[in-house]
């Protein structure tokens, strides 16, 4: 039995978005089969020749998706930082506040 690509796998294949997909069975131009009746699953060779015949614009979100991530510890830290920078900041003011009601 043959595997059916999902949506994400033929954006994928196809270097494009899963809305563009959706595009080219409105169009007509590929073939999707509904499997539950809601979700659409595509046969692998005729993804493959629809990428043979069609040229596709580079899509920078998907290049950038599967781009090799670059990012470092520093940058998670970092990151980490701002996003929490009031709590941290609440909370040590409050640690100073106790222990300032302690010690007096």
């Amino acid at each position: 039995m043959e595997k059916l690509w999902t949506t994400a796998e033929v954006a994928q294949f196809l270097g494009v978005t899963d809305l563009d997909v959706e595009q080219l069975v409105r169009q007509g131009k590929l073939t999707g089969y509904k499997l539950g009746g809601q979700f659409l699953r595509f046969r692998p060779e005729q993804v493959q020749a629809l990428k043979g015949t069609i040229a596709f614009r580079p899509n920078p979100a998907v290049a950038k998706a599967t781009a090799v991530r670059t990012d470092t510890t520093l940058r998670h830290v970092r990151d980490f930082f701002y996003f929490y920078d009031f709590y941290i900041v609440s909370a040590t003011l409050l640690a100073i506040f106790v222990v300032y009601l302690i010690l007096s």
